[in-house]
């Protein structure tokens, strides 16, 4: 996409990814056989379209809730696996209607949409095949099954595919915070893989009947895998929000951990799971101190900028040597007061000594008096009045967090700074 097509968030690319959304929905749905359950028995495994699953499904004589045309799976993860069957079709029917409304629109938001759509609904079968394969077909007391992993790859490709556009989608909106998206998306899925076995293999969760820590357990983890993959997912083309990211990962890190306590079986998986998520945190965390850091640059930046822009530099002419005697009436320089110093200051510094403290204090040796006078009356005896988004300034001490959140919140103390003030905080402030 050239820089035109970008900034008005239309073009040629944007059509190709929608074209390329329209055609892998449509083989989804009518030609890529995919691994399907159709039975318990040993040959309940089978390769069908998404179409013929749903046809082979309708002609059963099973039913979920009643009404919804099933395969022979019973339990909770039965019914959460018929309805992934049909929560993929409808993903593909969303994402080839949307992707032929990008086509002709050529509009990025709609690219977007329909090649998130697209693997959103790969993704969630390709999660459900995993857990109801494990749950019907491994036996946790056979050790020949206990390593077994059975993953639909293609179902899998199909999300890769769809998140893997919508990345190159968002890389012109945000940059190189995509990737990082991107990378906890891939880890968000390798979560699911690892957590599938003690979810669904493990005896406990086996039961008939399940209440209290197990239930809690259970539910919560299905509930993790999903959202969490989806808005794993969803989160590649989005800037910010980062904090209800870490508020996410917790929860993902709380329910492995719970699923780990319930389970009791294959504890392996689970810790790896565990690891999984703590990495995900890990990350987020370097990525919210990387942002404020970078906010807080960028303030000061900006207030410097401003403060700059606020001098007016002024016509002169260049001054000749005067040679003669003093002239009647005008005084000489030595005998003028200066004329920015008030004649009455609010406070007076003069008998203060800023220098007996802890420590020698750099930013106030750097001022003038008159400097001095506004910074002491503004910020330590505060009689313009409190700020407390502020940390009290000691003098002497370290003053780093100070000279940080002035600019974060100067917006709300500009009006009682002087500019020349201001521009000596905003530079001693980026030598910090």
């Amino acid at each position: 996409m050239n820089e035109q097509n970008y900034k008005s968030d239309t073009g040629a690319g944007y059509r190709i990814a929608s074209l390329a959304a329209i055609i892998i929905a449509a083989l989804a749905i009518a030609v890529i056989p995919f691994q399907a359950i159709t039975s318990v028995t040993k040959d309940g495994i089978e390769s069908l379209s998404l179409l013929n699953l749903l046809m082979k499904a309708v002609k059963g004589s099973y039913t979920i809730f009643g009404a919804l045309p099933a395969f022979a799976l019973t339990g909770t993860i039965g019914t959460v696996y018929n309805l992934a069957i049909y929560m993929f079709f409808a993903c593909l029917v969303t994402s080839a209607v949307v992707g032929l409304i990008g086509l002709f629109s050529g509009k990025g938001s709609i690219a977007r949409a329909s090649v998130c759509f697209l693997g959103i609904g790969a993704a969630i079968y390709s999660i459900s095949i995993n857990l109801a394969y494990t749950n019907f077909f491994i036996d946790p007391t056979n050790a020949a099954d206990l390593n077994k992993i059975n993953l639909d790859f293609i179902s899998l490709a199909v999300a890769m595919v769809g998140a893997i556009l919508y990345l190159v989608m968002s890389l012109p909106n945000i940059g190189k915070v995509a990737w990082v998206h991107f990378v906890q998306f891939i880890l968000s899925v390798v979560f699911v893989a690892l957590i599938s076995r003690p979810l669904a293999v493990s005896p406990i969760f086996k039961a008939n009947k399940l209440s209290g820590l197990p239930m809690i357990a259970m539910y919560l983890g299905l509930f993790v895998v999903y959202v969490n993959t989806i808005i794993a997912l969803a989160r590649i083309s989005r800037a910010g929000g980062m904090v209800a990211d870490l508020v996410r990962f917790i929860i993902v890190l709380l329910s492995a951990l719970l699923i780990t306590f319930a389970a009791k079986e294959h504890i392996l998986w689970s810790l790896i799971a565990v690891a999984v998520a703590t990495l995900q945190i890990v990350i987020i965390i370097i990525q919210i101190v990387k942002s404020n850091k970078k906010a807080v640059e960028k303030a000061a930046k900006d207030a410097g900028e401003a403060a700059v822009a606020g001098f007016h530099t002024e016509e002169y002419a260049e001054a000749y040597a005067y040679e003669g005697g003093p002239v009647a009436g005008v005084m000489m320089a030595e005998e003028v007061n200066p004329s920015f110093l008030p004649q009455n200051p609010h406070v007076n510094t003069a008998g203060y000594d800023f220098y007996n403290c802890k420590s020698f204090d750099p930013f106030i040796a750097s001022l003038d008096n008159a400097e001095r006078n506004e910074f002491t009356e503004i910020f330590i005896l505060k009689f313009k009045g409190t700020m407390p988004e502020l940390p009290d300034y000691e003098v002497g001490g370290d003053n780093k967090d100070f000279f940080r959140k002035i600019f974060i919140y100067l917006g709300q103390y500009r009006d009682r700074i002087s500019q020349e003030l201001l521009m000596k905080m905003y530079q001693y402030s980026m030598k910090i």
